[in-house]
């Protein structure tokens, strides 16, 4: 029954993390406005949330629940899942915070102006643009390797 818990709050966190990640990429565009950038943010936070707890959930299954720590832990595919999950995480994270950083030049005046252009549009630099795309592939790539992984393919 734990582990039935657990692997359906493991799946709902990356299916959710998968929508966050969906959203960003459609809302994603060369110039954005300000409600747009604080509506990313927003998603953001709650796709990193998502992330936290499918990593959190998925090493409890690890090592704790289900089937042994041995089964996962000597396939080279469960490795390159982490690993790839791993790589997925960093992208989303530092693609967060080059919007976080966004939003907070907005919040901080400039030393020229005393008000903040609130109406301007927001640049977003293709190099962060292109950082979000290499999210899809490792949102297909990683839940194969989960399937094989599970099936027992390279334990």
């Amino acid at each position: 029954m734990l582990a039935a818990l657990t692997g359906g709050i493991h799946l709902i966190a990356v299916l959710a993390a998968v929508v966050g990640l969906l959203i960003i990429l459609m809302a994603s565009a060369p110039t954005i406005s300000v409600q747009d950038l604080r509506a990313i943010n927003r998603v953001y936070l709650l796709t990193g949330f998502a992330l936290i707890i499918a990593a959190m959930a998925g090493a409890v299954l690890w090592l704790t629940i289900g089937k042994p720590a041995e089964f996962y832990s000597n396939n080279p595919v469960f490795h390159a899942k982490l690993g790839l999950f791993a790589l997925l995480v960093a992208v989303v994270a530092y693609t967060g915070l080059k919007f976080r950083t966004l939003e907070k030049n907005l919040q901080a005046p400039a030393a020229t102006s005393a008000v903040p252009d609130t109406d301007a549009p927001i640049v977003v630099s293709d190099s962060v643009r292109r950082l979000q795309k290499t999210c899809v592939p490792l949102m297909i790539v990683v839940p194969a390797l989960a399937w094989m992984m599970a099936r027992g393919i390279g334990y």
